[in-house]
């Protein structure tokens, strides 16, 4: 989960932090995180919810000072982290909608009083309550959790334009230059395929198990990818349309995380369940899917047998 996957880029560590260290540090934010968003299986308060940032800020501040910079858990990280993680939990129904968003430098541009603040060298919850205070002004009457969501979309929509007008730039330059078919070509002739297996990282805070799929390193360039970037991609589960996200670790491996987002008519509807929309399909643990490429663009996740391809 990118919760965990930013946190070495948010300043959180000291110089000297070993990877056991910062391995330790994960595991035990992940356990917090997991406690603490059993709590919002109903509404939670104001207070409640910055009392839980700066209990998750100060108890791992104590533990892992000797791997933080500046022994710290800062607040303005803390924050990303919690609310990050419940966003993930709320867009898939699992909790009732949390009281604040994340709050990071795509969120604060959009906030002019507060432009002044980075989000990683936050240490005072009242400072964080000014962020808090300047989004409810510019989201009016719409939930925090909701604003950000729209914030997020629209620049997965923009980023996806830029990425879009590149790939078309490129593959022309190559059609011109290249005295054979392009690989784009190669893959609509033969019908190109990825096969992936379903993986079971964890468990979402209910126990119930959390669905992955990893996809196998031959076919996996059918999918877009880019290390610690989310890429969205459409795609056919049964007869319905998902938007889903394909991340690459710093490995290489190439994977579709559990967070699906439903869509009707090209818009974004309601956020789902990976391991719901495979049971759909009868699909559970361990089992292998193939995912082909359609002509408009979307893909089409199957069960996957000898029979498939």
């Amino acid at each position: 989960m990118s919760v965990f996957g930013g946190l070495g880029r948010s300043g959180t560590y000291s110089k000297s932090a070993t990877e056991e260290a910062r391995k330790n540090f994960r595991n035990d934010l992940r356990d917090k995180l997991d406690e603490i968003s059993r709590e919002y299986q109903s509404m939670v308060t104001e207070e409640e919810h910055l009392s839980n940032i700066r209990r998750l800020s100060d108890e791992l501040s104590s533990q892992f000072s000797h791997c933080l910079k500046n022994g710290r858990f800062r607040i303005g990280i803390a924050q990303k982290a919690l609310n990050l993680y419940l966003k993930y939990l709320w867009c898939v129904n699992l909790i009732a909608p949390p009281p604040h968003c994340p709050f990071d430098s795509i969120v604060i541009s959009h906030l002019p009083d507060c432009k002044d603040l980075n989000w990683t060298s936050i240490d005072n919850i009242e400072v964080y309550s000014r962020l808090v205070k300047a989004a409810r002004r510019v989201a009016k009457d719409k939930p925090l959790p909701e604003w950000e969501l729209e914030i997020w979309l629209n620049g997965v929509q923009s980023e996806r334009g830029r990425k879009g007008l590149r790939k078309s730039r490129t593959e022309k330059r190559h059609k011109e230059t290249s005295l054979g078919p392009s690989q784009s070509d190669i893959e609509e002739k033969i019908g190109a395929v990825a096969i992936g297996t379903i993986v079971r990282p964890g468990f979402y805070a209910t126990g119930r198990d959390r669905y992955e799929i990893s996809i196998h390193k031959k076919g996996s360039n059918l999918l877009p990818h880019e290390k610690y970037i989310r890429n969205p991609i459409n795609i056919y589960i049964g007869n319905t349309l998902y938007e889903a996200g394909v991340h690459e670790t710093g490995a290489g491996v190439v994977w579709i995380s559990s967070v699906l987002y439903k869509k009707e008519e090209g818009r974004i509807v309601m956020g789902a369940r990976l391991i719901d929309a495979l049971a759909q399909i009868g699909l559970r643990w361990k089992d292998k899917v193939i995912i082909k490429k359609n002509e408009d663009g979307t893909f089409l996740l199957e069960p996957y047998n000898d029979d498939t391809t």
